[in-house]
């Protein structure tokens, strides 16, 4: 048989064996999302049966998410001090104990190991070039090199607070969360905690199915004696511990459950449980 022939027919071959395992692929996919979500409408139906309602709407699952240990970045650090103080800083001041202080003529700014950051600032800036302290705010923590989503905003005596909750790839750190406060029309003070890290290194973990996790969810409650009648939302995200010999956090990831009584962190991967304190 002539060379050119025979290279077609290897070709045609190669083509209908590809053309086999993508539909075997796709197969197996389109089984899995069946299974899961069969798997899913029973647990609800379970769940419904105990008495604990689920807006199915608002569930997600926790996807890919997997451990993360960052380290301490002071460049990071100082960049989000310079953004707060205005102008050029001076040197961070390692006051020992994980603590470092930047300070200016504008005020000062605290930074302990895991993020927890205090500013009190005598020459804040004023709103009057930005309208509103949500799109002040907003745009400092452009500027600090922090993606972050509004969680809230009050008003009260005078005061205005907007809240911001710390984002990584489009997920929420739940541990992680800053509160600007604003009194005519200047920023006043920042407290809460950023964390000024690079992306880190993961480490491999394989997270709960959402039947898994509702199931785990429902028999935790149960044995804690806590009562609910709805699971209003799940979002995956993740929580942060100091690592008291590096000064560095790891990241574990976690649904926030909130229910019609309380809020609940469920570890992604073991299924623990915790009650998130009331504010």
């Amino acid at each position: 048989m002539e060379w050119p022939k025979l290279k077609n027919i290897i070709l045609l071959i190669l083509l209908l064996v590809n053309g086999f395992l993508l539909v075997l692929v796709g197969t197996r996919y389109t089984e899995s999302v069946q299974y899961e979500r069969t798997a899913l409408e029973l647990t609800l139906v379970r769940l419904e049966a105990r008495g604990i309602r689920v807006e199915a709407d608002r569930l997600a699952s926790a996807g890919d998410l997997a451990p993360l240990t960052v380290e301490r970045d002071p460049d990071r650090e100082l960049r989000m001090a310079q953004a707060l103080l205005g102008g050029e800083t001076v040197q961070a001041d390692n006051r020992g104990g994980g603590l470092y202080l930047y300070q200016n003529s504008s005020g000062a700014v605290s930074v302990r190991a895991g993020g927890e950051l205090s500013a009190e600032l005598t020459g804040g800036p004023n709103l009057s070039a930005d309208g509103s302290p949500e799109r002040h705010a907003a745009g400092l923590l452009k500027k600090m090199g922090v993606d972050g989503s509004q969680i809230g905003a009050t008003e009260e005596d005078g005061w205005t607070r907007v809240r911001f909750r710390q984002t990584r790839g489009g997920r929420p750190l739940f541990s992680c969360e800053v509160e600007f406060a604003y009194r005519d029309d200047t920023l006043r003070s920042v407290q809460g905690a950023l964390l000024a890290a690079p992306d880190g290194t993961a480490e491999r973990a394989q997270s709960m199915t959402l039947p898994t996790a509702l199931t785990r969810f429902s028999e935790e409650i149960a044995a804690t004696g806590d009562v609910c009648s709805a699971i209003q939302s799940m979002e995956p995200g993740w929580r942060g511990t100091v690592q008291p010999m590096s000064g560095g956090v790891r990241l574990t990831p976690a649904w926030l459950i909130t229910t019609d009584t309380a809020r609940y962190y469920l570890d992604c991967a073991t299924g623990a449980l915790a009650r998130v304190p009331d504010p």
